[in-house]
């Protein structure tokens, strides 16, 4: 009897917690069919998570992006720069010990190919491709100081894209903003960069 009440009672949370991924999943689904990067699209004629995007990652860990992102997303064109917008979430591990989640934007513009560069504030300029003691990372350097605005954002240059990533749910307002300041980076990048292959070292 115990045994048959034990089996009863795995197979309802079982079913309970089908139901509530089932549940989840749908109303991912309805979630992502309602995103604004729907209309945005339309509007831009550009593409709203449609097949794969044209160029980019998904996240600022570098991971490439092969096929569609289970996530929203939205490629459109700034002036005739490409630009694609993920709204994403990470998990994190709490205090408790539990894993939560957070919601995480990621903007990309599309740039020519070139050395990975990464820019993080407070620090110097990063080309991990380079040695440290190469010149080109020294006159990237320079230039950094020579412009400061655009070493306020952590920006990554690699895989042909340009990337900035931000808290929260994406907005008209953000994604604009951060495809400006990423395409005006790009076109004040000393043309030294463009010249260096992507495999250099």
């Amino acid at each position: 009897m115990q045994t048959l009440f034990t089996i009863g009672v795995l197979v309802v949370v079982a079913a309970v917690a089908v139901a509530i991924w089932w549940r989840s999943q749908r109303r991912a689904t309805a979630n992502r069919e309602g995103h604004w990067f729907k209309a945005f699209a339309a509007e831009r004629g550009g593409t709203f998570g449609s097949g794969s995007p044209t160029f980019g990652v998904v996240h600022p860990t570098g991971r490439p992006l092969t096929s569609a992102p289970s996530d929203p997303w939205v490629e459109f064109r700034l002036g005739d720069r490409p630009v694609l917008a993920i709204d994403t979430r990470e998990s994190y591990r709490h205090f408790d010990d539990h894993v939560y989640f957070r919601d995480l934007h990621v903007t990309q513009v599309r740039v020519p190919p070139g050395p990975e560069l990464r820019i993080v504030p407070g620090r110097p300029v990063s080309m991990p491709t380079l040695p440290p003691d190469s010149p080109l990372d020294a006159e990237l350097a320079r230039w950094l100081a020579a412009n400061p605005r655009f070493g306020q954002r952590e920006v990554v240059v690699e895989n042909g894209a340009a990337r900035i990533w931000g808290p929260g749910c994406a907005t008209r307002q953000n994604v604009t903003a951060e495809a400006q300041y990423l395409a005006d980076l790009a076109d004040h990048l000393p043309a030294t960069l463009w010249n260096v292959s992507g495999g250099a070292s």
